[in-house]
């Protein structure tokens, strides 16, 4: 508002001796010294100019040079880690190869292999479902058609799954599969969730495939790291490129061991993650195309072979041409025919070129701005000399500058009633007109800024409340945040100590019916023996009942019943746990929610046994036939959890007020109840009866914060969190209905396929 009154003043005065056009000494000398400043301030601003847009060309040079190393050194992170990890597998291999060992390979060959009919070896019978191969723990084994099977090659790939199950296992969160080829046209290969081994054609012969004829020795004599074109894998419809590393046993070749590379993150982050006004591309020094933000589709239909000389683009050839005839390191080229910088840099690995386009428009923009700013400076500047200028010939005249004198008091002490001299026909009696006119515009402005003062008192007071709603909401999404990191940090822990027990439990219960067959062995032959001799010398009668074999014989079978009974209950917790924890289906899909209920009961079992301040919680379901549910499981079970604590708590509470007459004619009882609500949504209602929740507490049972226990027992997130898993993450509701006395009743219902977010 003041630059507006002060625009306003300048203004009226520039208008008035429009007006009056004088013909003075003060005219001459203000249109004199006018032309004199602006011819300064444009010269000023030329120079500048030049000087800022030379300026910012070495600055843009320099820091293009650093951005295009560190995006280098970024975008060949994964290649090099590939790399990295095949030669250390190779180097493994080889050890393993040399390395003695006492298993009989022919019968561990026949029992991880199977003939199919195609004439094929796999392992994995062929009438059994692919969904039964667990490819979380075992890679896929693949022999081609009528290749020679040798001791040496049955060892060499019984050693080589070991390798690649375990090492592909622990790479899989950054390379989706790893793999051991042989020249023989048998393959190892690791990919998570995809039994790719079962899934192969008969008739594929890799040594003819791209992945691992650029490793042999006819086209790899140096026995170097290669890389394969890009292509769409068609297993999972993403961008890959191979990664290959031979291996060698002296002079023999034994196969190659690769990764396949997704280049998803690379593409998208060449297309969208660049510096302002520039964008990048990807290609290779044969010419192929690898990304570009204009040519995605057209590299998608040409499956990765899309070369630059097929594209009538001329200044894209001139950018390849540039860029290949350079020499081959991190610099900034100068494309002076389209007016750009050209930052290269190649990444390691496929040895591809990263290059970003740096239009020099940007600089000539920034550089007039600048001058821009120095005009308008210089204008102010102008102005300001001229009034300056005016108060100084205004001050020889005494007697106006008296008039003036006292009528800038009068206004100073707030009366505008100002009514100088404006008679004269000079420049005096048109400032004195001007300075009436001023003062009148003067109490107008005072009266508008006062009423603008009070409009943004209110508007502050608005601002005010909506950051203090702002940060409450901030509060509430930290203690999200810090909820749903403890929760993963319990799934973390769950699922590492179910991944512990399961390997000796397994072991134990695998050999149980071996030791099963053997004692059951052992209790026929005794029973034949004693048919055939039953009158044993008197050592072997006495040794017999000081044994009690009779009662061994009967005891025996039932322990080891009661042992492998005792053993598949503890895969059945591991399971449970596993599937509560739900680490490796973090993301979106479709799971049994009625095994997430049972998941969750496990983990609470502890707290719906008897305790000594009351008898056990009775858990009553009533499951219906659901459908399987699209969703995010590991979340899902989150609000399970929070809603069966806040039960159980609440039937402990209830019980403090109870006596054990009371807990015993109304035992304490958690019903869980699913229907199928219609053909799009399920319902999940999880009930108890203890005191249930007042009126003025279920209208806020949502709330963050809120809480009605003790200080230490509760963070009034519980609830909060499970409202918007439910509501939306998964576009469902959540329903609190309660009688008072009578307990309370949580009631979900979702969309059998939720939207993912």
């Amino acid at each position: 508002m003041l630059t507006q009154f002060r625009q306003t003043l300048q203004k009226q005065w520039c208008v008035r001796f429009v007006k009056n056009r004088p013909t003075s000494l003060t005219h001459k000398t203000l249109i004199n010294m006018a032309l004199r400043v602006m011819g300064v301030v444009l010269v000023s601003a030329g120079v500048s100019y030049i000087h800022v847009i030379s300026r910012l060309e070495a600055e843009t040079q320099t820091q293009l040079e650093k951005y295009i190393s560190g995006r280098g050194e970024q975008e060949s992170n994964i290649f090099q880690l590939a790399q990295d990890n095949l030669i250390f597998l190779r180097e493994r291999l080889l050890q393993e190869f040399k390395q003695p060992t006492n298993i009989d390979f022919q019968a561990e060959f026949e029992r991880q292999y199977f003939s199919w009919n195609d004439g094929t070896r796999r392992n994995f019978p062929q009438n059994r479902p692919f969904k039964d191969f667990d490819s979380t723990r075992y890679a896929g084994l693949y022999i081609g058609r009528n290749v020679q099977i040798t001791e040496e090659l049955k060892q060499r790939l019984l050693k080589a799954n070991t390798l690649v199950s375990a090492y592909g296992a622990a790479w899989s969160n950054r390379f989706v599969d790893t793999y051991f080829v042989t020249p023989e046209n048998a393959a190892v290969n690791y990919w998570r969730g995809l039994p790719i081994a079962l899934e192969a054609p008969p008739d594929i012969f890799n040594p003819k495939e791209e992945y691992f004829y650029i490793a042999d020795p006819e086209h790899n004599p140096s026995r170097l790291s290669r890389w394969t074109g890009v292509y769409l894998d068609p297993s999972i419809n993403v961008w890959m490129v191979s990664a290959v590393v031979p291996v060698y046993e002296g002079d023999r070749f034994l196969g190659i061991v690769g990764h396949d590379v997704v280049l998803t993150q690379l593409m998208e982050h060449t297309i969208q993650d660049q510096l302002p006004g520039t964008y990048n591309l990807i290609f290779r020094s044969d010419g192929r195309l690898i990304a570009h933000r204009h040519c995605t589709a057209q590299i998608q239909q040409a499956q990765g072979q899309l070369k630059i000389d097929a594209i009538n683009d001329p200044h894209l050839n001139r950018i390849f041409q540039l860029v290949t005839n350079a020499k081959p390191k991190t610099h900034v080229l100068e494309n002076s025919q389209d007016r750009e910088y050209l930052a290269v840099t190649r990444l390691q690995g496929p040895d591809w070129y990263f290059v970003t386009v740096y239009p020099k428009s940007l600089l000539s923009g920034a550089a007039w701005n600048t001058a821009q700013f120095i005009l308008i400076s210089g204008a102010v500047a102008l102005l300001v000399e001229v009034l300056l200028l005016l108060s100084v010939l205004r001050q020889q005249i005494a007697k106006p500058l008296q008039q003036l004198t006292a009528a800038s008091n009068q206004l100073a002490n707030g009366d505008f009633a100002i009514d100088l001299d404006t008679t004269r026909q000079d420049e005096l009696g048109g400032l004195a007109s001007s300075f009436n006119s001023m003062a009148s515009q003067l109490k107008t402005s005072f009266i508008q800024l006062e009423e603008v003062n009070n409009a943004l008192e209110l508007r502050v007071e608005e601002r005010t409340t909506t950051l203090q709603k702002t940060l409450e909401e901030l509060r509430r999404t930290q203690a999200q945040m810090i909820q749903s990191e403890k929760m993963s940090a319990l799934g973390q822990l769950v699922a590492g100590v179910a991944h512990e027990i399961n390997n000796p439990v397994n072991f134990i219960h695998g050999n149980l019916t071996h030791i099963q067959n053997y004692a059951q062995d052992l209790l026929e032959f005794i029973q034949l023996y004693q048919s055939h001799y039953p009158n044993p010398v008197a050592e072997i009668q006495t040794e017999a009942e000081e044994l009690d074999l009779e009662f061994i014989r009967d005891d025996l079978p039932k322990m080891l019943s009661s042992m492998k009974i005792g053993t598949n209950r503890i895969r059945e917790i591991v399971l449970s746990l596993r599937n509560f924890s739900r680490l490796d289906e973090a993301e979106f899909k479709a799971v049994d929610i009625h095994e997430g209920i049972d998941s969750t009961l496990l983990i609470l079992q502890h707290r719906l046994k008897d305790q000594p301040q009351r008898p056990a919680i009775e858990v009553v379901k009533n499951y219906g036939n659901l459908p399987p549910a699209i969703c995010y499981p590991g979340q899902l079970n989150q609000v399970f959890m929070n809603i069966f604590c806040n039960a159980i708590d609440a039937l402990e509470d209830a019980n403090q007020h109870r006596t054990p007459t009371e807990i015993a004619s109304h035992p304490n009882t958690i019903w869980i109840h699913t229907c199928l609500v219609s053909e799009n949504q399920i319902k999940i209602a999880i009930a108890d009866n203890g005191f249930g929740v007042p009126d003025t507490t279920l209208t806020r049972l949502f709330d963050p914060f809120f809480t009605t226990k003790d200080v230490g027992k509760g963070s009034g997130l519980g609830l909060s969190i499970s409202y918007q898993i439910v509501t939306e993450l998964h576009q469902g509701k959540l329903d609190c209905n309660s009688i008072l006395g009578k307990g309370a009743e949580f009631v979900v219902t979702l969309p059998i396929e939720a939207k993912k977010n």
